[in-house]
């Protein structure tokens, strides 16, 4: 009965946040301010950079997460 709203994808992969958003695929960003307090190479730095916070609550499509799944495939 309870759906997530995202599938949290870790990643370590430059350009994949922005090229979601460009092919209309919504990727929210958590904890900017964690780039600003922790140093380089820290476990959290690393999580706010390197999360992906994939959609695929109920007012997604079967049609919809698969398109976000070829797309994350392709880059």
């Amino acid at each position: 009965d309870a759906v997530p709203m995202v599938y949290p994808y870790m990643i370590e992969r430059d350009g994949l946040r922005e090229f979601l958003i460009e092919n209309k695929i919504f990727v929210a960003r958590y904890w900017p301010n964690v780039m600003e307090w922790t140093k380089e190479g820290c476990s959290e730095k690393l999580l706010a950079q390197n999360l992906l916070p994939v959609p695929i609550d109920q007012r997604y499509e079967k049609n919809e997460i698969y398109y976000t799944i070829i797309k994350i495939q392709a880059m």
